[in-house]
């Protein structure tokens, strides 16, 4: 986010204010109870949630138009500050080939595509944006679906899957894996967080 002052635009609360925005948005009350099981797992942590200013931010600088969703959502609760490296315990659905190595992976959550090869990869043949990844031993990253923006599932994909898939003919959405339902019911999976490092691209 060069040039943007993201910090300056973060609304940010203790576990009790974070409880506050759960309980008062207009948030289904199934997210509901999964984001609140976020915050009840990391109380003695700094939750943020995003302006719209930030929210714009990301989709003009992406060009790409956030589906709803998410800005509601992220806009209720976003994440936690200052970032940290965080760990699932399991997948809700379990498509993936990574399905079965989710207690290595350590997700970075970070919007938008790394370059423009990436941009039209991901943006252009996938339709899909990018909302965090692992850049470990292999690669697994999590994105939303700009195809059918009403669909709130979380994805889990490769970039090199997606590459193949396009230099060989094939559909290149074919290894896009639905792996949780909705974003709060991917923080709902969250069992642990580390420091961020800075290492990856």
């Amino acid at each position: 986010m060069s040039g943007y002052k993201y910090e300056q635009h973060l609304i940010k609360g203790d576990a009790e204010t974070a409880r506050f925005w759960i309980e008062s948005s207009v948030l289904p009350h199934a997210q509901k109870v999964d984001l609140l099981r976020f915050v009840t797992r990391f109380p003695a942590l700094t939750f943020v949630k995003e302006d719209d200013a930030t929210l714009d931010h990301y989709a003009e600088t992406d060009g790409v138009a956030l589906p709803a969703w998410l800005r509601e959502v992220r806009s209720t609760l976003a994440f936690v500050d200052p970032p940290v490296l965080l760990r699932l315990d399991d997948f809700q659905w379990h498509y993936s080939p990574r399905s079965d190595d989710v207690d290595d992976i350590w997700y970075e959550l970070r919007f938008g595509y790394h370059g423009e090869e990436q941009r039209t990869l991901f943006s252009g043949d996938a339709k899909v944006y990018r909302i965090g990844g692992w850049w470990g031993t292999d690669e697994s990253y999590l994105g939303v679906d700009l195809q059918a923006p009403e669909d709130q599932r979380i994805f889990d994909f490769s970039g090199a899957d997606l590459r193949d898939n396009k230099l060989t003919g094939r559909p290149v959405r074919g290894s896009l894996y639905p792996i949780f339902e909705s974003y709060a019911q991917f923080l709902a999976h969250v069992t642990e967080v580390r420091p961020l490092h800075s290492d990856a691209p």
